[in-house]
């Protein structure tokens, strides 16, 4: 248990680098990236449940509490409607290829990725405040994804609201019922490595990393021009929102604004993708693939700007002495302490103490 444990903290510890690893992966493995591919909804209730284990309930009731009505309402208004809005204002005031535009609206219509919580917890952001805010507009979005969509551009998305709020309880409420019974279990495990628990979500992303690389290959060889193009509006369309809900959310404190804006610039692109189904032009198909890519690799860039900017208490965490490290720490130095009063005793020269860190 203490070697998962230990395995599974490495994996937190360096989460960045291997969300990018995954995605690497993927592509210049495309047998893995089919492989994974039917375990990329057991990947999305694995970093749930992560995501809910790296979340203290106190820390959670806090931030959702009364005290902070406003502000939640601010931030779901903002990430369910706000978002989609400013996208509609972009789209009508460049006016690219209706294609384009449709991928970019669909994508932004969506709620915030459900790996938001554990993303936030590798910068060293707010995952209370990111998994508040996925979980609500994840829970409004069998609704508000078909109306806003018709609204703003006349597309019908043929959502089953009734399935949709189905797969989506089984999946966010079975990680949240998943994580309480662990807590419960085993407590002293989920509090004393906090590392390791973004290990099991940090996991579960690189498999969907690499499941959803499954065809891109395709795409790069089929029409590499209109790839790359879409790949980099792809990624200025990311970290736009992020940088908008930042200046956006600075009245509430530096660590929220940033993580609203990481909430506002990663959308949940696969529930997106399910709400429009098969029958979608192909290089709206391409916009999605491309939106996957920043979602990866943007992290890894962005813990070398914001551990820097952040206070200490708040910068990604080292890991912790574990209880076991400690007491082995304990006896060792007790083992010497008894050995300096023999050789005193004895009238032997001291040895020096060896160091035994904690692990």
């Amino acid at each position: 248990m203490m070697r998962a444990a230990g395995l599974l903290a490495i994996a937190g510890r360096h989460g960045p680098l291997l969300l990018c690893a995954g995605v690497l992966l993927g592509l210049a493995l495309p047998g893995l990236a089919m492989a994974a591919r039917p375990l990329m909804d057991a990947a999305v209730f694995c970093f749930t449940l992560g995501a809910f284990l790296k979340v203290e309930p106190e820390a959670f009731r806090a931030e959702a509490g009364l005290r902070q009505g406003w502000r939640n309402l601010l931030i779901l208004g903002w990430t369910s409607l706000g978002v989609p809005l400013a996208a509609w204002a972009g789209i009508w005031v460049t006016q690219p290829g209706p294609a384009l535009a449709e991928g970019l609206l669909l994508c932004t219509l969506a709620p915030p990725v459900g790996s938001a919580a554990a993303l936030a917890a590798m910068l060293g952001l707010s995952a209370p405040v990111a998994l508040l805010a996925s979980v609500a507009a994840t829970a409004v979005a069998p609704l508000s994804m078909p109306l806003l969509a018709n609204w703003l551009a006349g597309y019908a998305l043929h959502i089953d609201a009734g399935a949709m709020g189905l797969r989506l309880l089984l999946l966010v409420g079975g990680g949240a019922l998943a994580s309480w019974g662990l807590r419960r279990a085993a407590p002293r495990l989920v509090a004393g490595n906090p590392l390791a628990m973004t290990g099991i979500a940090v996991v579960a992303l690189v498999v969907f990393a690499i499941g959803a690389m499954r065809g891109m290959p395709a795409y790069f060889a089929s029409e590499p021009t209109a790839v790359l193009l879409n790949l980099g509006i792809a990624f200025a369309v990311n970290a736009g929102f992020q940088l908008l809900g930042l200046l956006l959310f600075l009245p509430f404190g530096r660590r929220t604004a940033l993580t609203v804006g990481l909430v506002s610039g990663n959308r949940n692109i696969g529930l997106a993708w399910a709400a429009v189904g098969t029958g979608m032009p192909a290089m709206v198909e391409v916009y999605f693939a491309m939106s996957v890519f920043p979602i990866y690799l943007l992290p890894v860039v962005m813990k070398r700007l914001l551990t820097p900017a952040l206070p200490p208490a708040a910068r990604p965490e080292e890991p912790r002495p574990s209880i076991a490290g400690l007491r082995r720490q304990a006896m060792a130095e007790a083992v010497a302490a008894r050995r300096q009063v023999f050789q005193a005793r004895a009238g032997l020269p001291a040895s020096p103490a060896r160091p035994h860190p904690a692990e």
